[in-house]
């Protein structure tokens, strides 16, 4: 018993520890109009979602790590209706669809992001096989949303703090 505990402990340093060994380097995203410090080579994939009757185009920007682990900065350009719809309630539609039908809100707070004060949401959910800590940002049509996806010891690590607070919106 006391192996297994000892075993446990010795898995759950390594993966909050997997951030922490890794060099955390400034990538700027042009397109995105955002800057942020990623814990390796950023991958970027573009596909198209549906909103509505509409198509959009989704931009994830990813880094994956050991474990499962994932830093990511997604953006998506919503429709002028849309846009100017009260930000309260499309942060959370965002935080909703993440959590989705089974998952646990564990953290939910209002937050303002850079010089412009732009409306935000800092997110914490459990959801079935892992945690999801999120920063989703509304500027202008541009919904941003700022993840690392892991263990809750990786979500919740100094490694999560600093990609989360690195976050620029940039013009």
């Amino acid at each position: 018993m006391a192996t297994r505990m000892c075993t446990m402990a010795g898995l759950v340093v390594a993966f909050a520890s997997v951030a922490a060994g890794q060099d955390f380097k400034l990538h700027t995203s042009t397109a995105g109009k955002y800057k942020a410090n990623f814990p390796g080579e950023v991958k970027s994939e573009t596909t198209d979602i549906q909103a509505g009757n509409q198509t959009l185009k989704l931009t994830l920007e990813t880094v994956e790590l050991k474990g499962e682990t994932v830093f990511m900065v997604s953006y998506v350009d919503a429709a002028d209706e849309v846009a100017k719809q009260p930000a309260g309630p499309r942060l959370d539609k965002v935080r909703d669809g993440n959590k989705g039908p089974t998952g646990k809100v564990l953290e939910d707070k209002d937050v303002t992001v850079g010089a412009e004060k732009y409306p935000g949401r800092d997110i914490l959910l459990e959801t079935p096989g892992r945690f999801i800590r999120n920063r989703a940002v509304i500027a202008g049509n541009r919904l941003y949303q700022v993840m690392v996806q892991g263990t809750k010891d990786v979500v919740t690590s100094p490694s999560a703090d600093k990609f989360i607070a690195s976050f620029e919106i940039t013009k």
